[in-house]
């Protein structure tokens, strides 16, 4: 029986960046300085190892210390979630069964990817994993525009009827999908994913964000929550247009490496992510420069 409650994602959360030294290797000190600043910038939560943490680029036992090092430094003042998705089942099983055993709140899983798996396949993966751990709590991943696979209200109603599912995490622009799919499973937690759509997943019925740019603006996304649950909808607008800067700039100099590089400028050598990215240019760190500094 699953515990975790749909109220209990009704945050700000950070997709949080894994800092690393020049060789590469994890930077877990600034790992634990990052977690500690980002709580005091307003981050009501981590969702660790995902797209912005590098998780794919990352072997098994590192995804794990990672989470450790994450839970060790937010010290139970705000929950943590751990990505656990990666092509291989047996692996997937491996790091939900540590993560739960460490204390995240709950797991997240993007579905297999590379080979076309079909949807059966894919939701027996979710199934198999729940199977193994029959008290997990896990959020379906959908970023289709990665793995190659879109979740709707039509191929996702077996998986979003398991009682284990206790959510999705959203980053499609298709918001249309994520109300259906709301509407038809009203105890799932709809968790938007696309920074850039965080208000108006909110009034599609998203209860909350996992940002990759919350990782150095938080208090915007507090500002635009804040305006809209007042009713304020032209303040809730003018701070999601202060957002979409932020996203549009990161985006066009690599956003991922563009956190690493803002924690940087605020004191904290986050280092860039691994090959086969490549290290921002001048140009993109100057853009950085005058982001921070705004």
């Amino acid at each position: 029986m699953v515990s975790v409650k749909p109220e209990q994602f009704r945050r700000i959360w950070s997709a949080l960046i894994t800092p690393t030294h020049e060789d590469e290797s994890v930077n877990y000190d600034a790992l634990e300085q990052v977690v500690k600043r980002q709580i005091e910038d307003g981050a009501e939560g981590f969702y660790c190892c995902g797209s912005s943490g590098e998780g794919l680029l990352l072997t098994l036992d590192e995804r794990k210390q990672v989470l450790e090092h994450v839970l060790k430094a937010a010290d139970g003042r705000v929950p943590v979630i751990s990505h656990v998705g990666t092509i291989r089942t047996r692996d997937v099983i491996d790091l939900a069964r540590h993560a739960m055993s460490a204390g995240a709140l709950a797991v997240s899983m993007i579905p297999p990817y590379y080979y076309k798996f079909s949807m059966d396949e894919i939701t027996g993966y979710y199934e198999d994993v729940i199977r193994a751990l029959p008290d997990v709590p896990a959020i379906v991943y959908n970023i289709p525009q990665f793995t190659g696979i879109e979740f709707s209200k039509s191929n996702a109603s077996r998986l979003l009827s398991n009682e284990n599912i206790v959510g999705i995490k959203h980053t499609s622009t298709n918001l249309y999908s994520l109300e259906r799919m709301g509407d038809a499973f009203p105890g799932k937690a709809l968790i938007n994913g696309f920074d850039e759509q965080f208000l108006g997943a909110l009034a599609m019925g998203s209860v909350a964000t996992i940002g990759t740019t919350v990782n150095l603006f938080a208090p915007l996304f507090h500002k635009v929550r804040d305006a809209y649950e007042s009713g304020n909808m032209a303040e809730a607008l003018r701070w999601q247009h202060e957002i979409n800067l932020r996203v549009e700039k990161t985006v066009s100099i690599g956003i991922f490496n563009a956190m690493k590089y803002g924690w940087t400028l605020r004191g904290i050598d986050c280092g860039f992510c691994r090959a086969p990215f490549r290290p921002l240019n001048e140009d993109a760190r100057a853009v950085m420069r005058e982001l921070v500094a705004r």
